[in-house]
């Protein structure tokens, strides 16, 4: 297995995907931690758009200095 040259791209997201899925079918036990996985990636996905959406993040350009901000 460790001479198996996979890149990126499709067929090394489908070796993986056969991969796990070979490794969920043949232990039964790791079923229980896939789906717990899901949740809490679920939970964090979840909790960092509702971070995001309150906090958003200001994009600076890196090329071309700051302008001044126009006086009120």
């Amino acid at each position: 297995m460790h001479r198996i040259a996979v890149g990126g791209g499709v067929m090394g997201a489908v070796f993986a995907l056969g991969t796990s899925l070979i490794f969920l079918l043949g232990v039964p036990a790791s079923r229980w931690f896939l789906l717990a996985s899901v949740f809490v990636g679920v939970g964090v996905a979840g909790l960092l758009y509702v971070w995001h959406k309150r906090h958003p993040v200001e994009y600076t350009d890196l090329y071309e200095p700051p302008r001044p901000k126009p006086e009120e």
